[in-house]
């Protein structure tokens, strides 16, 4: 088992099947995770490491199950090759989608309001009231995804504050725009409409970058950028480009670029105070963790007791029941 914030004795139910629980020290490298799978049936990956083939190659003769934590397993497991070693991987879908809203739609305010750069001040300090922020019920907001995720903000914003909601996704969802009274626009022209751009897709090839300087640069001026998605799917240089000239007001990032990334150092020297930053914790609410591992555990309960679980996210072969 990987990760922070886990409740061990939400594992019990693994115990009393006679399974022992190993819990390495992290990070993790490639080398150190295969050496720990090692022998391994179950795999609880709720860390950040890369469960990369060769990892898996190296573990196939006993793993039967990787159960990640989250949903946006894409950029952690290699899916493919599990399938390909007959090794099931789940995800927890569902479990954590009114953590991530909550944590979204306060970042939105938080980012709206201006909040992050008042705090501490015992008076604003208003130089006109071209400074004066507006109220959310008269912004436009765009939401790039429109799956649980997306739905639950669009609902908490349309819902709760009676903001204009627009959205873009590979498919379009009649039911959502019409139970929430939303609509859909392509890319480009959501970029274009939106006071606040929300990104809440996963991690992909297809996704990597997809908020490039083609979006950024139909962003309205002074718009703000909310990503409590995955980083790499905000092109660091558009990103950069869109804050220096204006044209980006605030960033908000739940996760930010490796350090391998050199345009990530440029962006937190160059614009400190326009760069809202956490440590990928949207999901890490109390309730949300126990769903998430609760869900992840009886998941390696099915897999090893039944051969499959529902929520596998693999193309490999299952039996039948």
């Amino acid at each position: 088992m990987t990760g922070a914030g886990i409740d061990t004795a939400l594992l019990e139910p693994l115990a009393r099947q006679g399974l022992t629980v190993r819990r390495p020290a992290s990070p993790l490298t490639e080398d150190l995770l295969a050496r720990e799978l090692r022998g391994a049936v179950a795999y609880l990956h709720g860390g950040e490491e890369r469960a990369t083939a060769r990892a898996l190659r190296k573990a196939h003769k006993t793993l039967k199950v990787v159960a990640f934590l989250g949903v946006g397993y894409e950029n952690f497991v290699d899916v493919a090759a599990a399938d390909r070693l007959g090794i099931a991987v789940t995800n927890t879908r569902g479990a954590a989608t009114d953590a991530v809203a909550t944590f979204t739609v306060a970042q939105i305010v938080n980012a709206n309001l201006g909040i992050p750069r008042h705090l501490g001040e015992r008076v604003p300090g208003w130089q006109g009231s071209d400074e004066l922020p507006h109220e959310l019920a008269a912004r436009k907001v765009g939401i790039i995804g429109m799956g649980a995720n997306g739905r639950r903000i669009a609902e908490i914003l349309r819902r709760g504050f009676g903001v204009r909601v627009s959205y873009y996704s590979r498919t379009r969802k009649p039911e959502a725009e019409r139970d929430l009274g939303i609509s859909y626009l392509s890319l480009l022209d959501l970029a274009a409409s939106s006071d606040i751009l929300v990104v809440m897709v996963p991690e992909t090839g297809e996704t990597r970058s997809m908020v490039d300087s083609s979006v950024i640069g139909r962003m309205p001026e002074g718009a703000i950028l909310v990503n409590t998605a995955r980083p790499a799917i905000v092109s660091p240089g558009a990103l950069y480009t869109g804050l220096e000239k204006g044209r980006v007001s605030m960033a908000v990032f739940d996760g930010f670029y490796g350090r391998e990334c050199e345009e990530a150092g440029e962006l937190r020297r160059d614009f400190p105070d326009r760069l809202l930053v956490t440590g990928h914790i949207a999901s890490h609410t109390a309730e949300a963790m126990h769903r998430m591992v609760r869900q992840a555990v009886k998941s390696i309960e099915n897999v090893l007791t039944r051969g499959s679980d529902e929520h596998e996210v693999g193309t490999r072969p299952r039996p039948r029941f």
